[in-house]
């Protein structure tokens, strides 16, 4: 099933308003999400190079919009199709055969053959990034994209609350994905975007398989570990629901009622993140967020994120997407990151304590016109 019209063409005009911006008169995607955001065509695969085994392209001009490489039956009716051949000569001329007299071109994620013949078939044609212009246009989302996102939120919200009685003593965490993913069959959704993970947390760092310098134990690898009772298990699970991604977690403790250092660990996680939503409206910055999370968290602990990992991110079709807030960027690059009504925002702060272990848990919200709306239920 394709996308629907209305939707598109709402996506696609907001993607002309970037290329317009950015000085570019057509755009050649090969991500799977850049695909489905300017066409509401659906790829048959995640990501995509043009010389994958089964390999898709779009081509978005000014007046036109084409797909290449994906079946008719995931196209819809009023967008131009046509094959994407393996060869990169081949498939770059059939590219530039869509893109015609554009004399500025945005690409995404070509292969180096690929791209330079694409310029070869292009000779009066300038090639830039459009990576730039499509998170531009999918910054902000549509009342019915932020519709999706809830959908897809509450669904995966239900079926981890449906799973949890499995968190018990004498399962091994792998054998918890196959029981998720059931669950969110039995609601519709089949498309697992990331891995379900579901990791006993490490009450003392001598236990953690690895850590950062300065960041805090984690585990984000499921195994064939036995749960015992009194284990916090981290929940994180992400699926597709019409192209948009859920990304709901929690944690949970195995067999018994949290006691008084679980609670505590939560409560801290609660006030991290209520002190985050206060700063969140339009006009406010990442950084604005980034310094919230660790004014509440108190001085002398790291971060109250693991790294790699993020304070905040931006989510929507296909994956998530920027802003990416608590990253190595730093505080200065977050300044430049300014809310808009409409950005869509997972939470996911994460607190340790030698000893007692961990909390983590996702809530996602959408900016408003002067403050934010919750698109995820409290976590359970």
């Amino acid at each position: 099933m394709t996308d629907p019209a209305p939707l598109r063409a709402t996506r696609l005009a907001r993607l002309r308003a970037a290329m317009a911006e950015a000085g570019q008169e057509a755009l050649v995607l090969t991500s799977a999400s850049a695909v489905r955001y300017a066409t509401g065509a659906v790829p048959p695969h995640g990501e995509s190079s043009v010389e994958a085994a089964h390999p898709f392209a779009a081509v978005v001009g000014t007046r036109t919009v084409a797909v290449l490489g994906i079946e008719p039956d995931c196209v819809p009716a009023d967008v131009e199709r046509d094959v994407l051949p393996r060869d990169a000569r081949r498939a770059a001329a059939a590219l530039a055969d869509r893109v015609g007299g554009a004399r500025r071109v945005g690409i995404d994620r070509l292969s180096f053959a690929v791209a330079e013949a694409l310029a070869r078939a292009l000779p009066g044609a300038a090639l830039d990034t459009a990576d730039a212009t499509v998170l531009a246009a999918r910054a902000v989302k549509t009342p019915e994209e932020i519709a999706l996102l809830r959908e897809a939120q509450h669904a995966n919200h239900a079926a981890v609350v449906e799973m949890l009685p499995a968190i018990a003593p004498g399962v091994r965490e792998v054998e918890l994905t196959g029981r998720f993913l059931a669950a969110m069959a039995r609601r519709g959704v089949t498309a697992c975007h990331v891995e379900p993970i579901w990791c006993v947390i490490p009450r003392h760092a001598a236990d953690a398989p690895w850590r950062f310098t300065g960041s805090l134990p984690y585990r984000e690898l499921p195994s064939d570990r036995v749960l015992v009772s009194g284990d916090q298990v981290m929940i994180d699970t992400g699926m597709l629901h019409a192209g948009y991604m859920s990304d709901f977690g929690c944690t949970w403790i195995c067999g018994r009622d949290p006691g008084p250092r679980d609670r505590a660990l939560r409560a801290r996680w609660e006030a991290i993140v209520d002190a985050v939503l206060a700063e969140c409206r339009p006009g406010a910055t990442a950084a604005a967020l980034h310094r919230a999370a660790l004014g509440e968290n108190g001085t002398g602990r790291p971060a109250p994120w693991p790294v790699p990992l993020y304070l905040a991110h931006g989510i929507g079709i296909g994956g998530v997407e920027p802003p990416f807030i608590g990253t190595d960027l730093g505080l200065a690059a977050e300044e430049r990151m300014v809310l808009a009504p409409g950005m869509v925002l997972v939470l996911e702060p994460y607190v340790w304590e030698e000893g007692a272990g961990g909390y983590r848990a996702e809530a996602m919200i959408a900016i408003g016109a002067d403050g934010f709306e919750q698109l995820s239920p409290p976590p359970p």
